[in-house]
């Protein structure tokens, strides 16, 4: 699950970098980090919960992907984006109770 998170950070940095695929090359490595992902993903739904893995896949990789903007790009969260965060963040903590 770590590398599929790690993979899909990397792919949303690379992806802001490519400008818009006017840079090819870094937008064709984006979408092979996200290929990468997914893999990975594939490899963590056999041992977890395919709604539960799904949920913290999404998530952490916004949560991570959020943190990241703020330190590369100096992008800050209004409050309504913080809410979401915690929001996805309860929900998942909800589905773990659940399954």
């Amino acid at each position: 699950m770590a590398s599929a998170v790690s993979l899909d950070v990397l792919a949303n940095i690379v992806l802001k970098y490519s400008d818009g695929f006017r840079r090819r090359g870094l937008g064709f490595f984006a979408l092979a980090c996200i290929m990468a992902a997914f893999a990975c993903l594939a490899q963590a739904v056999q041992t977890i919960e395919l709604s539960v893995a799904y949920a913290l896949w999404g998530a952490a990789g916004l949560c991570l992907t959020a943190a990241t903007d703020f330190v590369l790009f100096g992008q800050r969260l209004n409050r309504f984006g913080w809410l979401g965060l915690g929001l996805m963040v309860w929900g998942i903590a909800l589905l773990q109770r659940v399954n």
